[in-house]
């Protein structure tokens, strides 16, 4: 194991957090009862603020290899990406991304805060909760060590989470490529060469 070529960062306590303030309390993530229809709802600043071009709150084009994502916007309006289209969702509306399909989502408005809540159908809501926990406050503890983060930890993430970023290039060849790079940059070199973990305990604990 080369776990000192490892890039690690101070992590911050947040897994007893809900909801979940990131960027400088400038968005946030709730994770829903698991009695609820949906997992989680994502709150943005407008696209347009200060706040907003400072931090990069649109996810990177990716799919899902298990999951289709159900999304409904509670309050503001979302700009979906999805297989090459975009479309506006607002307030009352839901968008549903089957599995297999790239896609990428941000706020729309450049007056308005974005509030969205999905699922990821079939559910495994501790898998995806311990997800984006992991994700999401790796991310924030990264802004605020002012470092890049690590590709291998987030491949290995991803890995886990069944999250596939999107390459370039036809699907035939960029799907089962992107596959390849979550099983050999996150689970072979991020997890059993640089030591990174799937999920960390500052991060998420797992309800009782």
């Amino acid at each position: 194991m080369l776990s000192f070529l490892a890039r690690h960062v101070p992590r911050t306590k947040t897994a007893h957090l809900n909801p979940l303030h990131l960027d400088a309390g400038r968005s946030s993530i709730e994770f829903k009862l698991p009695t609820d229809q949906y997992l989680v709802i994502n709150r943005w600043p407008p696209a347009s603020s200060t706040a907003n071009k400072a931090i990069a709150l649109r996810p990177p084009l990716h799919w899902h290899r298990h999951q289709t994502e159900t999304f409904h916007v509670l309050a503001g309006a979302a700009e979906f990406t999805y297989d090459g289209r975009t479309v506006v969702k607002r307030a009352g509306q839901t968008m549903t991304v089957p599995a297999g399909v790239v896609h990428t989502f941000c706020n729309a408005s450049t007056t308005e805060e974005l509030a969205v809540e999905f699922v990821l159908e079939p559910r495994s809501r501790a898998r995806d909760e311990a997800f984006f926990r992991n994700v999401q406050s790796y991310r924030d503890d990264c802004r605020k060590a002012g470092v890049a983060r690590s590709l291998p930890q987030i491949l290995l993430f991803n890995w886990v989470g069944g999250v596939v970023l999107a390459l370039p290039g036809p699907a035939f060849l960029a799907k089962p490529l992107g596959i390849a790079l979550n099983f050999f940059g996150g689970l072979i070199l991020g997890k059993y060469i640089l030591g990174y973990r799937e999920s960390y305990a500052e991060y998420y604990k797992a309800r009782v």
